[in-house]
C-alpha cells in the first residue's frame, strides 16, 4: 500500500514539474505562446482551412523569395500602443533573413479594432508606408468592418504577396547539406544493411568487418574534412549502432517493416519539399505523433489487463492514483484543445510507469517496492525556418483601425 502511494506521488511530482516546465517556456514569448509558426490566431477567428491556406502561402512566398510574412491575431495589446506592440513581437520573432530583414508582421488586435503592418528594413522600398497604408484602407478594414476577417486577412496577405513577389531581394540561399552529415547518414544507413544481412546469415562477420573499416575510411575521408581523425572513431560507432539496431529489428519483422515504411514516408517528403513547400507538421509531425500516442494507449491497455492478472490487490488504488494525475495534469495544462493534446499523453505515460511497475511487483511476489521517477519532455509544433535571425524594424508600416 505504502509503495503505491509512494509511487503515485513521485508522479505527481514529475507532472506538476513538466507543467511548471511548459508554463516557463511559454512566458518566455512576448505573448505567452512559443512564436514558430507563421500564422498565430489567440482569438480562434480563423478556421482550420484558411489558417492552413495562409501558412502554405507564407511558406511558398520564403521559398521563392526568403522573405519571412507572418500574421498574429490577438485579443487585445493590453494598453500598449499597436504600433510599439507589433515593433516588440517583429524583434522577438527575428522575422527576416539576417542582414537582409526582409520580415513583415500582421497584426489585428480584434477587441481593440486596431490593424499594424509592421515592415522590416529590407522591404520597406518595397512595401512602403502608403502602400502599407492602402492595403489597410482599402481592403483589411472594409472586410473587417463587415465581420469578414477571414477575407480581410487573406487580402492583406495576397497583397503583400505581389508586392513582395515584385521586390528586389537577394535570391534565397541554396540549401547545402553538411558533407560530415552525410558521411554519418551512408555510416548508418551502410550499418542498417550490413546489420540484416548478418541476421539473415547473409554475410560473415569477416567480410563485415572488412567492409566496416572500407567504409569508415572512405567516408572519412569525404566528410570528415580537418576532423578526419576523429570521424574514424565516429564513424564506426554509427555503423555499428545502425547494425545493431536494424539487426534487432529484423528478428521481429512486423516491427521492421513499420519502421522502413515510415522511413520510406520521411525521405518521400524531404524529396517533395525540394520541388514544392512541405509543411512537415502537418505531414510528419502530426501522423507520427498520432500513431505513436494510438500505440501508447493500445499498451496501456493491455498493461493495465496484465496488472489486474498479476497484482489484483491494490488495483483499485492504483486506478484512483492515476485518475488523480490525469486531473493534476489537466488542470496544470488543460486550457485548450491543443494542450489537452499534450495533457492527455502526458498523463497516460504516468499510468502507463505506474502499471508497469505494479506488474513487476506482483511477478517478483513481493509486497513492497521502490520509489521510482518518472520524467517528460513537452511537445512543439515548429515549422521550418520560424526565426530568421532578422527582426530589424525601424517602425517602417502602417497602422489602422475599423
Amino acid at each position: 500500500m505504502m509503495a503505491t502511494v509512494r509511487q503515485s506521488i513521485v508522479s505527481l511530482v514529475a507532472m506538476l514539474f513538466i507543467g511548471l516546465l511548459s508554463t516557463a517556456q511559454a512566458q518566455s514569448s512576448p505573448i505567452g505562446v512559443a512564436l514558430d509558426q507563421r500564422v498565430i490566431d489567440l482569438t480562434n477567428t480563423l478556421d482550420a482551412g484558411t489558417t492552413t491556406r495562409l501558412k502554405d502561402q507564407l511558406a511558398a512566398l520564403e521559398q521563392r523569395k526568403g522573405a519571412q510574412v507572418a500574421v498574429l491575431l490577438v485579443p487585445t495589446t493590453g494598453g500598449a500602443s499597436i504600433e510599439d506592440y507589433a515593433n516588440q513581437l517583429f524583434r522577438a520573432w527575428k522575422l527576416g533573413r539576417k542582414d537582409v530583414n526582409d520580415g513583415i508582421l500582421l497584426v489585428v488586435a480584434k477587441e481593440d479594432h486596431k490593424v499594424r503592418i509592421e515592415v522590416g528594413y529590407g522591404l520597406e522600398g518595397t512595401v512602403t508606408d502608403l502602400l502599407a497604408h492602402r492595403i489597410i484602407e482599402e481592403h483589411i478594414t472594409p472586410a473587417f468592418r463587415q465581420g469578414d476577417f477571414a477575407g480581410g486577412v487573406q487580402q492583406a496577405v495576397n497583397d503583400l504577396t505581389l508586392l513582395v513577389d515584385g521586390g528586389d531581394l537577394p535570391a534565397p540561399a541554396a540549401r547545402e547539406v553538411n558533407p560530415q552529415f552525410i558521411a554519418l547518414l551512408l555510416a548508418f544507413i551502410a550499418g542498417a544493411i550490413g546489420g540484416v544481412l548478418m541476421a539473415a546469415g547473409k554475410l560473415h562477420w569477416r567480410r563485415a568487418l572488412i567492409a566496416s573499416v572500407a567504409a569508415t575510411v572512405l567516408l572519412a575521408i569525404y566528410g570528415g574534412g580537418p576532423d578526419w581523425p576523429m570521424y574514424l572513431l565516429v564513424l564506426p560507432l554509427t555503423l555499428l549502432i545502425g547494425g545493431a539496431t536494424f539487426g534487432a529489428l529484423w528478428m521481429a519483422r512486423a516491427v521492421f517493416y513499420s519502421v522502413v515504411a515510415v522511413l520510406a514516408y520521411i525521405v518521400g517528403l524531404l524529396v517533395a519539399d525540394h520541388f514544392v513547400a512541405v509543411d512537415f507538421v502537418r505531414w510528419l509531425a502530426m501522423p507520427l505523433g498520432g500513431a505513436l500516442v494510438l500505440g501508447l494507449y493500445v499498451g496501456l491497455f493491455f498493461v493495465i489487463r496484465e496488472s489486474w492478472r498479476k497484482s489484483p490487490r491494490f488495483f483499485i488504488v492504483r486506478v484512483l492514483a492515476v485518475a488523480a494525475v490525469y486531473v493534476a495534469v489537466g488542470m496544470l495544462l488543460g486550457h485548450g484543445y491543443q494542450d489537452w493534446l499534450v495533457a492527455i499523453p502526458a498523463a497516460s505515460i504516468v499510468a502507463f510507469i505506474v502499471f508497469v511497475q505494479s506488474i513487476s511487483e506482483g511477478g517478483s511476489g513481493s509486497g513492497g517496492g521502490s520509489s521510482g521517477s518518472s520524467s517528460g519532455g513537452s511537445s512543439s509544433s515548429s515549422s521550418s525556418s520560424s526565426s530568421g535571425s532578422g527582426g530589424s524594424s525601424g517602425g517602417g508600416g502602417a497602422s489602422g483601425s475599423w
